[in-house]
């Protein structure tokens, strides 16, 4: 990456910077202030010779519903600057923050506990918001996630409240007692996602195995046309459990890389009352129910809002004051999964 923005930069004149082009979650301001009174501080790297920090300073009040009274405003800072630049003036971002009100600070790139920046931001604010969808290195970046939580950093995933309806779905299949009772016969599960980012698979499969009190043993990887993720776990009976994500390749990708396509559950036990297929409207349900056993499940299609933007999320996490207990657990099962690679 060093390499080719040093070449990128034999291309322009010396003295032109081109700005970071990453408009990602632009239009978030406007969602927040209509909402909240606040102050948005607003950091955008640059490319090119570090000339120092540019601030810009403005105010908006979004039009209110006739139905609201009252006028809602939010302050606006940008400041513009190189990396090394931006670093250095972390200690005017925190000086510029309201004391009274929550601080939220969502970082765009992926977690970096070693940066300077990250620290100083991370240390002064009430949560630090990523969006793992946009991870590189999403194995990587999950596990750095969890240890900033066992460092008592809070952090939330916006990723994460895209998996409710797979989650609601999945435990609503349960509710009859026949069923739930079958619980503790699933011994094979598999996740269907789109290929290109496996965060949204591991944390479901995070989220359903800490539920189940599973203990994961090992973890492979075969590389093909699905990538394949195979994991073991062993249940509270010591039963075995396998577990499979495959990465699905598709035509038309949506806006969020990564969402998932399908889920299996399934036990050896053929009296147990567990098959359960959930799919996407989208994508169907032709590969989850392949192998002939699709008659006796519970299939359902899961209608979820196709590519929830950061923006409508982001309103949702700022409404939350407290620290999302099941993430953490269910994020802390993922890593002990990954770090069996």
């Amino acid at each position: 990456m060093v390499k080719l923005r040093q070449e990128f930069a034999k291309l322009l004149p010396a003295d032109q910077i081109i700005p970071n082009l990453d408009a990602r979650g632009f239009s978030i301001s406007e969602t927040i202030a209509a909402q909240n009174p606040c102050r948005i501080i607003t950091l955008c790297p640059i490319l090119g010779e570090d000339t120092g920090v540019t601030a810009q300073v403005s105010a908006y009040c979004p039009i209110q519903k006739k139905s609201e009274e009252g006028l809602v405003c939010c302050e606006y800072i940008t400041l513009r600057g190189t990396k090394s630049a931006l670093e250095r003036v972390g200690n005017v971002v925190s000086s510029l923050m309201i004391p009274d009100l929550p601080k939220f600070v969502w970082w765009k790139a992926t977690p970096n506990p070693e940066q300077e920046l990250f620290k100083q931001l991370a240390g002064c604010c009430n949560c630090v918001i990523v969006d793992s969808s946009y991870f590189s290195d999403p194995e990587s970046e999950l596990l750095k996630m969890n240890d900033l939580i066992e460092q008592e950093t809070y952090i939330a995933d916006l990723n994460w409240h895209r998996l409710s309806p797979w989650q609601e779905l999945t435990a609503s299949a349960f509710d009859p007692p026949e069923r739930r009772a079958s619980l503790v016969e699933i011994d094979n599960i598999t996740i269907d996602y789109e290929k290109g980012n496996a965060a949204q698979a591991l944390m479901f499969l995070g989220w359903f195995a800490s539920r189940l009190e599973w203990k994961a043993v090992s973890f492979t990887q075969q590389d093909g046309d699905y990538e394949l993720k195979l994991m073991e776990f062993i249940g509270p009976n010591d039963k075995k459990i396998l577990a499979e994500l495959a990465a699905i390749p598709t035509a038309d990708y949506g806006e969020i890389p990564g969402d998932l396509v399908g889920l299996r559950l399934t036990s050896s036990n053929p009296d147990a009352n567990c098959c359960t297929i959930l799919c996407s409207e989208t994508a169907g349900c032709m590969r989850m129910e392949a192998g002939g056993s699709a008659q006796s499940c519970r299939t359902e299609q899961v209608i979820a809002a196709t590519d929830q933007k950061a923006e409508s999320l982001m309103a949702q996490q700022l409404q939350r004051w407290g620290r999302d207990v099941l993430y953490e657990e269910s994020l802390d099962l993922t890593a002990q999964i990954l770090k069996l690679r």
